[in-house]
């Protein structure tokens, strides 16, 4: 079961993007997400929250190092990530 908004799952609390203008994780369309995907990808929690957006479906935003449209591509809609 997802972890409510308004109730921070453990992982949040050692996660980069907390540091950083949260504008940077939902570009406008046309515009690049390097720069959130460089960040994410120093992220100790980058799994975790690519874990919880595929888990809530997160149709809009940078998680865990991809957008939308790689999320959809790798995982398809709905998915959930396959852990070792």
């Amino acid at each position: 079961m997802p972890t409510p908004i308004d109730e921070p799952a453990d992982w949040e609390a050692d996660a980069i993007c907390r540091e950083v203008d949260p504008e940077l994780w939902f570009p406008e369309k046309g515009e690049h997400s390097k720069n959130a995907a460089r960040l994410c990808n120093q992220c100790p929690v980058q799994g975790e929250c690519l874990d919880a957006a595929l888990e809530r479906d997160e149709r809009f935003g940078i998680w865990g190092g991809l957008n939308t449209r790689q999320r959809d591509r790798q995982f398809g809609r709905g998915a959930q990530r396959q852990t070792a």
